[in-house]
């Protein structure tokens, strides 16, 4: 009786293995065809690496519904700050973080990375990093903060702690930029 029970349920699973095989094989142009072109919610951290292109040609590629700009990798100590979008023009990333804007793409700042330059260690320094980011990167205008993207805001931003540890205060950080209507992901802009 074992033998049949096992032979009736060959069937079942030869069933199943081909709905499966089928799906596979049919399911990206089904996608693609539905949505536009995109085959969903794709988002690319851009600026690590010169020979990737601009900006703009990140978000005129159709390829990414958000663009996460990637890092800032220094933060924390000293008051020191730094962007590392290793070799890119500065000075076209502000109009093209607007053209982006412009075609639905937002734009965000990964901060953290892989280095060990970051940490906030206190309530202060968490603070002091939301000044910096507000000041730097959206809605502020603090004399004497650079804005190296101009008069350009950013969508959000993103937490990248690859060193990160549990006494860091990223929760203060995080409450202060949600107070700010400043998120992670499709948030909207500051206001």
């Amino acid at each position: 009786m074992a033998s049949l029970a096992a032979r009736s349920r060959r069937p079942a699973y030869l069933l199943a293995l081909l709905s499966v095989v089928t799906a596979l094989f049919l399911t990206p142009p089904a996608l693609a065809a539905g949505g536009g072109g995109k085959t969903g919610q794709v988002t690319v951290f851009w600026g690590q690496n010169k020979a990737e292109g601009s900006l703009r040609e990140a978000c005129d590629s159709g390829m990414y519904t958000m663009v996460t700009m990637s890092f800032l990798d220094v933060f924390g100590t000293n008051g020191k700050y730094h962007l590392d979008l290793s070799g890119h023009d500065l000075s076209s990333v502000g109009a093209d973080i607007k053209h982006c804007q412009l075609k639905g793409v937002p734009v965000s700042l990964s901060i953290g990375g892989y280095g060990t330059g970051y940490s906030l260690p206190s309530n202060r320094s968490a603070l002091d990093l939301f000044d910096h980011l507000w000041n730097s990167y959206f809605g502020g205008s603090k004399p004497g903060v650079p804005r190296p993207f101009g008069d350009a805001w950013l969508d959000g931003v993103d937490l990248f702690l690859e060193h990160g540890t549990s006494a860091d205060r990223y929760d203060v950080l995080a409450l202060e930029l949600a107070k700010h209507n400043i998120r992670g992901g499709r948030g909207s802009r500051c206001t």
